[in-house]
Order: structure tokens, then sequence, then C-alpha cells
């Protein structure tokens, strides 16, 4: 198979990504795992779009979302500076509730990157990061991650952010940060 099969494999995964049908989904899963066979040397981005479809599948979430870590650990392995692939290596740990391992993957983020793609990102990144560590028993840095989150909130336009669901289960509804951040974002009232 030619480089092309590039083109085919992201046009397969965007409308993958998008698809609600669930028959239809899961189709074009198996389309873009047809594609992936007939390559002879996948890397870093084929392994991290395979486990993409495997993260975003709806259907055996748990064995999923190991056939996704594989994948994920696998693109990162090949291409440490692949980012978004060591971001999801983490989201799966994360997921699976093994907040140390999470933890390791978050920190390994190229931050200065991850910013520059999609600031949201970046700013979940750091709440991510806050959770783990509140997680894992060391609430004073959580928090102050916490805060730091909230700083980027106040000064960013509202597209530019992301539902700041990890924070909320940690601090209590009478926390500061909590109080400010209902201030800012009124949905979460």
């Amino acid at each position: 198979m030619n480089v092309e099969y590039k083109y085919v494999l992201i046009k397969k995964y965007d409308e993958f990504g998008f698809e609600e049908n669930q028959g239809r989904k899961k189709f074009l899963r198996f389309e873009i795992f047809n594609i992936l066979k007939e390559v002879e040397e996948l890397d870093s981005e084929d392994f991290h779009i395979w486990g993409l479809t495997y993260y975003m599948s709806d259907d055996n979430r748990e064995h999923n979302k190991n056939l996704a870590l594989e994948k994920f650990l696998e693109a990162y392995k090949l291409d440490s500076t692949n980012f978004l692939a060591c971001l999801y290596v983490a989201h799966c740990f994360h997921d699976k509730g093994e907040f140390q391992n999470a933890l390791k993957y978050y920190e390994l983020v190229n931050k200065k990157d991850l910013k520059e793609f999609q600031v949201w990102r970046y700013v979940k990144l750091i709440e991510q990061i806050g959770f783990c560590n509140y997680k894992l028993g060391n609430q004073t840095l959580g928090r102050k991650q916490f805060q730091e989150v909230l700083e980027w909130y106040r000064k960013l336009p509202i597209e530019d952010r992301a539902v700041p669901t990890e924070m909320l289960q940690c601090l209590a509804d009478s926390d500061e940060i909590v109080i400010e951040m209902k201030e800012i974002e009124d949905y979460l009232d």
C-alpha cells in the first residue's frame, strides 16, 4: 500500500469521529482496521488513530479501553514527540482509576505543543494532573493545580473552556475555587 492510505485513513477516521449511528460507526471502525492491516509498517500516527477508534467506541468499553491503551502505548513508543498519543495513554490509565500511571503520562505530555495545538486541552491537562494528585492524597498540590485552572478560565474565551468535571469531583461546592468557577461558568449551578 502506498502513502495515499494516510489520506483515506484520516478521512475514514474523521467520518468515524462524527458518526452518531452505532451501526455505521462500527462499520467505519472495521474499514479503518482493514486499511491498517494492509499497511506494511505502521507509524505512530497510524497506531494513534487505531487507538482512537477503540477509545471512541461505545461497545464493550472495558475491552476497547485496554486495546486503545495498547495502541496508544505503541504510538508513543514509536514517536515520543506524539504528545496526543501520550495524552491518551494517560487518559486510559485515568479511566481505569490507575492514577499513578495516569499522572506519570500526563506529566510526560509536551505541554508547550499541546497548548499551541488546543489551549482547552492544555487547561484540561492541568485539571487532570490536579485530579490525579488529589486522588493520590496530595490535596494541596491538586488544589494548587485547580487554582491554576480557575486562573485560565478567568481569561479564556468560552470556546476555549472545557467542563471542569474532575475539579468538581474533588472540591466541595462551598470551596472558593468552585464558587468562583460557578460564577464564571453559570451553567454549573
